[in-house]
């Protein structure tokens, strides 16, 4: 009888462990989805809408001349067995918004 309640109890303590875990991935695929939902202002949102969400990382922030700040970032791309090449980009604020061009090396 002893073997059959701690059977009994190590089955329950499984499925409420199994609904644990699958609660916990629920919230955390939520989370992620409304981190994409939200629309982000100002150079993120840039980066977004241009190469997608949370594709490129922001590698270095510099000063140019006039004091403005500018972003270098990278985007990496990745082939099947092979290391990722990457993409670097330079990124600025102008008066009509924000631009982005390709840099050499």
């Amino acid at each position: 009888m002893l073997k059959l309640f701690i059977f009994v109890l190590i089955l329950i303590t499984l499925v409420l462990l199994s609904l644990f875990i699958d609660g916990v991935l629920k919230l955390h695929n939520q989370e992620k989805e409304y981190k994409k939902d939200i629309i982000r202002d100002g150079m993120e949102g840039y980066l977004d809408k241009t190469f997608g969400f949370d594709n490129v990382t922001i590698f270095k922030s510099i000063f140019d001349a006039d004091g403005n700040t500018r972003y270098i970032v990278y985007l990496p791309k990745y082939e099947w067995f092979k290391s990722p090449k990457y993409e670097w980009f330079e990124v600025y604020a102008t008066q009509s918004g924000f631009k982005h061009y390709a840099k050499k090396g």
